[in-house]
C-alpha cells in the first residue's frame, strides 16, 4: 500500500514539531539549571569569601590577644602592686642601693590612671643613680614626677635620693568608685 505525499508530508511536520518540541523543552530546563547553577556558585563564592573573611579575624583576633597582654604587662594591675614594690626593693640591691618605698597613692591626670610611688634611695652615689635609672626604665609606664638629691656622710660617701614615681596601673580611676578601668 503506497501512502500518499501528503500524508508522508503531515508526519514529517508532525515528527519536526514534536522534535522542535522536545528541543526547545531541554534548552528551557537546561537553561534554568544553569541560571540555579551561576546562583549556587556566587553563593558559595559569597560564603567562601565570609570564611576567609573570618579565619583572618580569627588570627588577627589573636595577634591583638597578644598585644593586648605585652601592653598590659607595662601597666601595673591591682593584683601586682605589692610584688611590683618588692621588686622596686630588689632593683636597689641589684646596684648595692638600699630602696625603700615611703609611700603609695592612687591618682588619675589625663584620664590615665596611676600610682605615685615615693621611694628612698640609699648608697653610694653610682649606685642610687643607677638604681633610679633601672627603676624608671623597667619594663614598666614609669615617669619620675620628682626628685632630689642628699649627701648623707662625707665619711662614708653614702647619698640618698627622694624620688617620686608615676607608675601606670589597671587601677580605678581615682574618685569613680566601683569603676574599672580596661
Amino acid at each position: 500500500m503506497k501512502r500518499s505525499s501528503f500524508t508522508d508530508l503531515v508526519l514529517a511536520l508532525v515528527l519536526t514539531i514534536f522534535a522542535l518540541g522536545a528541543y526547545f523543552y531541554w534548552y528551557a530546563s537546561l537553561t534554568k539549571a544553569s541560571v540555579a547553577a551561576a546562583e549556587l556558585a556566587s553563593r558559595i563564592a559569597e560564603k567562601s569569601e565570609d570564611a576567609s573573611r573570618i579565619i583572618a579575624a580569627k588570627s588577627i583576633l589573636v595577634t591583638l590577644s597578644s598585644d593586648e597582654t605585652a601592653v598590659r604587662g607595662y601597666f601595673v594591675s591591682t593584683e601586682d602592686v605589692v610584688p611590683f614594690l618588692e621588686g622596686l626593693e630588689e632593683t636597689g640591691r641589684a646596684f648595692d642601693a638600699r630602696v625603700s618605698v615611703a609611700s603609695v597613692s592612687a591618682g588619675s591626670a589625663g584620664g590615665r590612671n596611676h600610682l605615685l610611688v615615693a621611694v628612698k634611695v640609699n648608697g653610694v652615689f653610682d649606685a642610687v643613680l643607677r638604681a633610679l635609672g633601672a627603676i624608671e626604665y623597667g619594663p614598666y609606664d614609669i615617669a619620675i614626677v620628682n626628685l632630689s638629691f642628699d649627701a648623707v656622710s662625707d665619711e662614708t660617701s653614702e647619698w640618698e635620693a627622694t624620688a617620686t614615681f608615676a607608675v601606670g596601673t589597671h587601677l580605678p580611676t581615682a574618685g569613680a568608685a566601683g569603676t574599672a578601668s580596661p
